[in-house]
């Protein structure tokens, strides 16, 4: 009796892609405490951060101009849900993951903003915590539903359109001074986060 050619291969040859969604959810989280703990629970930290964010926020008419230049973020956040409708009607799983994915994401920005206290160790005023932003989320949650439904051939460009918008997004809060850098980056991992989580309910999805 011959063995069937379409046998499935041992278990050491197996590619091992189910884990990295765990990575992705373990790095987005251990690195949004990391940033926040240096950023904002540091003395040395806050005074890095909003230097940073005083030495190139704009004033006058460049500001006035660079703030009619903001993409809105509920506008994204939008598209991005039309974009996990739409994927439903070609593959549940993959609409389920946008649609879970980017609404936690967008969630949590507001969430951990209002929650997480921000001490003034450095700060030449009293500010209320910044931390993440949630103009970033709204960009990096629109990138998040292009990444997810993309198809191997569309993927580069899912990955320019919406690494475009979220550098646009991110660079305009700090330059008007409405967000520290820190912010931008605690954003950034959230959606590292939330995008392995979005992984994990997508599942195995060919991508051709």
């Amino acid at each position: 009796m011959t063995r069937p050619d379409t046998a499935p291969p041992p278990a050491a040859d197996r590619p091992r892609s189910a884990a990295w969604p765990v990575v992705l959810v373990l790095v987005g989280g251990l690195g949004f405490v990391a940033v926040y703990v240096a950023a904002v629970l540091s003395t040395r930290g806050q005074g890095l951060d909003t230097g940073a964010m005083d030495a190139v926020t704009v004033s006058g008419a460049r500001h006035d101009l660079l703030d009619s230049l903001l993409p809105n973020p509920y506008l994204l956040l939008a598209v991005a849900l039309g974009v996990g409708v739409l994927a439903l009607l070609r593959h549940l799983r993959t609409g389920l993951a946008v649609l879970v994915s980017v609404p936690l994401l967008v969630a949590s920005t507001q969430v951990l903003k209002d929650v997480l206290p921000r001490p003034q160790l450095a700060d030449p005023w009293v500010m209320t915590n910044s931390l993440p932003s949630g103009h970033t989320g709204a960009a990096l949650g629109l990138a998040l539903a292009l990444l997810l439904v993309s198809t191997r051939r569309l993927l580069p460009l899912a990955l320019l359109v919406g690494g475009a918008v979220t550098v646009w997004m991110g660079t305009l809060v700090v330059l008007l001074g409405y967000h520290r850098p820190s912010d931008v980056v605690a954003s950034v991992l959230l959606a590292v986060g939330a995008g392995g989580l979005g992984l994990l309910v997508r599942g195995d999805r060919p991508r051709t």
